[in-house]
């Protein structure tokens, strides 16, 4: 179900714009879109994470919530690295890597 539902949202995120928004597109938006994209981002993995397991939705909320600037440099130094993936998979490759969510 966690699969499903995650499926669905990267299905409709991906299919609201006529192509998705590249790392690269990612990195020119002010700090201000950037910040919500955050805010939304890890708000409903963490969400469709808790559907399945209390304990790793929790770490998701952690991993960005506790030192969001720490985060941000992070995902940014890797947007730049990577600028012609999606914002999207470098969090589901990060949550995956520390959270051990998102697995196959």
């Amino acid at each position: 179900m966690l699969r499903a539902i995650f499926a669905f949202y990267l299905a409709v995120s991906s299919s609201l714009n006529a192509a998705p928004l590249k790392n690269s597109d990612f990195m020119k938006l002010t700090n201000g879109q950037r910040h919500w994209w955050y805010a939304g981002a890890y708000t409903l993995a963490g969400h469709v994470v808790l559907l399945e397991d209390e304990a790793k939705s929790q770490c998701v909320w952690d991993w960005f919530y506790k030192e969001p600037e720490k985060r941000k440099n992070q995902l940014e130094k890797t947007f730049v690295a990577y600028p012609d993936h999606t914002p999207t998979s470098i969090v589901i490759a990060l949550l995956r890597k520390d959270c051990d969510v998102f697995a196959k």
